[in-house]
């Protein structure tokens, strides 16, 4: 089996979850996501990332038209550097992120927000192109804006900025810093 096919089999299985007789109180998925992505330097690596969320039931100052909450975020990626034709990696996250964001009941169909987050990450190995990660295990803060748009706001596009970094345990501790792009669909 090739790589992006093993790539595209994720979603695949996490649809095949998400039937329609599947009741919504029943599951933990709330919404699932893909995201495209690209490094802010010289390591020419390329990302596709792969994700389902858990809304909280939970948010906090909603007395106006803004308000915060948040959602969990468990993500599958796939890193390839064009630097060296062998230089891939995979990355098994799982990220709690605080929102805010502007009620889609007061909205006209369009819905801002703004996300942070930090969150584990579990690679599959510790060099991508020329950056050592010297561990498996990196740490993931990121920072991102977005619009939720459609039935309800089902559907987001985000801008993400993420940086993996070990958090100095070990070194060197070369870090990657990534631009992504995120589509996602909320099971409403």
């Amino acid at each position: 089996m090739t790589t992006y096919a093993r790539i595209l089999l994720v979603p695949i299985l996490l649809l095949a979850y998400l039937t329609p007789g599947q009741g919504a109180e029943n599951r933990w998925i709330d919404s699932v996501s893909v995201s495209l992505g690209k490094d802010n330097d010289t390591n020419k690596t390329n990302a596709i990332q792969f994700g389902v969320q858990n809304k909280w039931n939970r948010t906090w100052f909603n007395d106006g038209a803004w308000f915060v909450g948040g959602y969990w975020d468990a993500s599958f990626a796939y890193l390839k550097s064009d630097i060296n034709q062998d230089s891939s990696l995979y990355d098994l996250s799982i990220t709690p992120f605080l929102r805010l964001q502007r009620d889609a009941q007061l909205s006209s169909g369009v819905t801002p927000f703004s996300q942070i987050g930090l969150g584990g990450h579990l690679l599959s190995d510790t060099e991508i192109g020329n950056r050592d990660l010297a561990t498996k295990l990196q740490f993931g803060p990121q920072i991102g804006v977005g619009l939720g748009f459609g039935d309800k706001g089902s559907y987001e596009l985000t801008y993400h900025y993420q940086y993996l970094t070990n958090g100095g345990i070990k070194q060197p501790n070369d870090g990657l810093k990534m631009h992504l792009i995120s589509l996602g669909y909320a099971f409403r």
